[in-house]
């Protein structure tokens, strides 16, 4: 369960939001769907079907199939158009690698939850801290 509230999370998603569309998209898409941020990263356009998530198996995680909320079908969906070229769902644009085709990083994405936290919640707020 999610230690903050609903209205944090919104205000957080918010803030990212002024960061970067794609943290304030990760950020909403932790809090709704039940994956490890490590899986979500990971996630490529190919993994979608226009209703589930399909996640392959990878060293740590079996293979699974998950119904995508319909919030999180438009995310995908508004992502995909926004950013046709990307393979991942959320992809780096950052100059060091936005031609490669490389997911953001986890590092990178709790750097700026630490920033949009700030005077939102005393509570430290990481990658891991949206799941419900």
């Amino acid at each position: 369960m999610s230690q903050f509230t609903t209205k944090e999370i919104a205000l957080i998603s918010y803030k990212l939001k002024d960061i970067s569309d794609t943290w304030s998209d990760l950020w909403v898409f932790l809090y709704l769907v039940p994956l490890s941020v490590g899986q979500v990263i990971n996630l490529k356009h190919r993994n979608f079907d226009g209703k589930y998530l399909n996640l392959e198996k990878g060293a740590r995680f079996k293979s699974v199939q998950l119904e995508a909320p319909p919030l999180i079908c438009e995310l995908i969906q508004r992502r995909k158009e926004k950013y046709p070229d990307d393979i991942y769902i959320f992809q780096s644009h950052s100059n060091r690698v936005k031609f490669q085709g490389k997911p953001v990083t986890v590092i990178a994405f709790n750097q700026a939850l630490k920033i949009a936290s700030k005077g939102i919640t005393e509570q430290i707020v990481s990658s891991k801290s949206a799941r419900l």
